[in-house]
Parts: C-alpha cells; sequence; structure tokens
C-alpha cells in the first residue's frame, strides 16, 4: 500500500483531526497519558505524577506539562 492510498482512505478522519487541533503524533501520547491517570489517582500530588511520568517517558517535566495541556483541550463542536 503506497502511502497516498492510506490517505486518501483516512481523508475525512484526518481532515476533522486537524480541524481539531490534534497533531498526528498525538498519538504517541496515549500511553503517557492513560499512565497519567493512573498515577494521579495513588498520587496526590501533580508535581509527583508529572515528574515520574517524565523519568518514565526520557522527557522533561515542561514537555510532560505541554502534552498532557495539549492533549486536555477541547474539541469545539462540529469537528
Amino acid at each position: 500500500m503506497r502511502r497516498i492510498d492510506l490517505i486518501e482512505f483516512n481523508k475525512e478522519l484526518l481532515q476533522r483531526m486537524n480541524e481539531a487541533g490534534i497533531r498526528l503524533e498525538d498519538y504517541k501520547y496515549c500511553d503517557m497519558y492513560r499512565s497519567y491517570l493512573e498515577l494521579s489517582e495513588t498520587m496526590k500530588a501533580r508535581k509527583a505524577v508529572i515528574l515520574t511520568l517524565a523519568e518514565m517517558y526520557h522527557i522533561s517535566d515542561r514537555q510532560v506539562y505541554n502534552i498532557l495541556k495539549h492533549l486536555e483541550m477541547t474539541v469545539k463542536r462540529g469537528c
């Protein structure tokens, strides 16, 4: 399968995701977000959760904050 075939097959979905501000690489952070939700249940301090995630995923705590903020944004109706 060529790239264009895959894009054409998913064109409407890709367009809606783009309009909603979802970046193609956002799929990479689904596991991190799931870990965030699980850790948030057991740890009281958000900072501790962020630092734990940064260590787990080998990124800075600032990157974790930015990723979580991006993923938690509300999608506009009609997207």
